[in-house]
């Protein structure tokens, strides 16, 4: 991640994206798409879970990866390690775990009854004197690099992995390191599958430009606007795959203002102009049970210190999307399926309330980001089918949907260089 100038413009700090109008074929393409699983998914860090999804020895997670051509289970083991492999029994490869979540002590195919230990050894074999010289080590589960970073469980699919998961993270995010996530333990989530490339839907994720008009009904008040009426991000950054930007909210509305909930009564804005929003900031004041200071705020929070910051979005490539505030999150998967389908998984992690008050706050909270979701995924599939008229080769990109343009330079140059290995 290189230094940065706060004035520079965003298409001048990075030159090597350009500014040429960006092709729509790999947006509809199932032959781009076999490319992209081939060079991407299978290459990379794809996060699965959170670690308080396993609070017990025993637990496990299985979860479906089409893009990796995989699926997964991940479980915690006595010792509280985590561990992964493919979900496939090495007698008659059919799958040995069949629920999403649950607590075991072995893992058991119900084809023909062979176990393995939570670490996926082979540890039972019905009528195992039938078989010729079999080789217990040499039929364990075949396993899948596993590890955590702040809380977040992430797989790599690939037997090599080229980093680590630290040092994939690392260069963008280690300055994310000490924000408060174990604090946020009160989840909703919301998952469907949309007819839509993945890179689309995240797309639509990361750019500003979209929200005074498709967010208009909900959140668009909630941002700061700049002289000209525009709602552009404080500054945007971007590394070899990742990027980052930071939003202004409007500090007199109760979802532009991050700290509302924690303020005291005189310190907040008398009103928002939308009635239930003060009302169930009002009562939700003092309702959480655990405090937030500056102890919870790390470098990388805010980066510039804009006084009306609201929060940042963080796109962990490549298809993993953490938007952070000082005392909540979101935490969305657009997870491919296809060329041209996305199953998109949104989670919103909050402290824990103690009080009715607190409650109501949460809910309404959570409500306005179902209303925020739903004006996005209503974009998504008109997109596509627009798209695959082929009645326009290329889009155009503006300023600040740089992270757009970022994201289809990261996957053509991953593929062009995944291609160049294999000649």
């Amino acid at each position: 991640m290189r230094a940065l100038e706060a004035v520079q413009p965003l298409h001048l700090r990075y030159p090597e994206l350009g500014t040429a109008p960006v092709p729509i074929e790999p947006y509809i393409s199932p032959e781009y798409f076999a490319r992209e699983k081939r060079h991407i998914f299978k290459k990379v860090w794809q996060h699965v879970a959170r670690v308080e999804e396993f609070p017990n020895p025993g637990d496990f997670l299985s979860v479906e990866l089409p893009a990796s051509d995989a699926s997964i289970v991940v479980t915690r083991g006595h010792d509280g390690a985590f561990h992964a492999m493919h979900n496939v029994c090495s007698h008659r490869m059919n799958k040995v775990v069949y629920d999403e979540r649950g607590n075991t002590r072995k893992l058991y195919c119900k084809f023909h009854g062979w176990s393995y230990d939570l670490a996926g050894r082979l540890v039972g074999v019905p009528s195992e004197g039938s078989f010729f010289d079999l080789d217990r080590a040499a039929c364990a589960l075949a396993p899948v690099a596993v590890d955590t970073w702040q809380g977040f469980v992430f797989v790599n699919t690939d037997p090599e992995p080229a980093m680590t998961l630290a040092e994939y993270l690392g260069p963008m995010y280690a300055a994310l390191e000490g924000y408060p996530f174990h604090k946020l333990t009160s989840c909703y989530s919301w998952q469907t599958v949309v007819n839509a490339n993945w890179k689309l839907a995240i797309d639509a994720f990361q750019e500003t430009y979209h929200v005074a008009f498709v967010h208009g009904p909900s959140i668009a008040a909630a941002l700061r606007r700049d002289k000209g009426g525009s709602i552009v991000p404080i500054d945007g950054l971007c590394d070899d795959y990742h990027r980052r930007l930071s939003i202004a909210g409007n500090p007199k509305s109760v979802y532009g203002n991050p700290k509302a909930v924690m303020e005291a009564a005189g310190d907040a804005p008398a009103s928002s102009g939308r009635p239930i929003a003060d009302a169930a900031l009002r009562l939700g004041r003092n309702g959480m049970k655990t405090t937030f200071d500056d102890s919870d705020r790390p470098p990388g929070l805010n980066w510039t210190n804009d006084p009306d910051w609201a929060f940042d979005i963080n796109v962990v490539f490549p298809d993993f999307y953490l938007s952070l505030r000082p005392n909540y999150m979101q935490a969305y998967n657009f997870r491919p399926i296809s060329h041209n389908q996305t199953l998109f998984d949104a989670r919103v992690y909050y402290p824990e309330m103690t009080t009715a008050g607190g409650r109501l706050y949460q809910e309404y909270m959570k409500v306005a980001l179902r209303d925020v979701l739903l004006e996005d995924l209503s974009t998504l599939e008109r997109t596509q089918a627009g798209c695959e008229t082929r009645a326009k080769s290329h889009m155009q990109l503006q300023e600040h949907e740089v992270m757009v343009r970022h994201n289809a330079w990261v996957v053509d140059r991953m593929i062009r260089e995944g291609e160049a290995r294999e000649r």
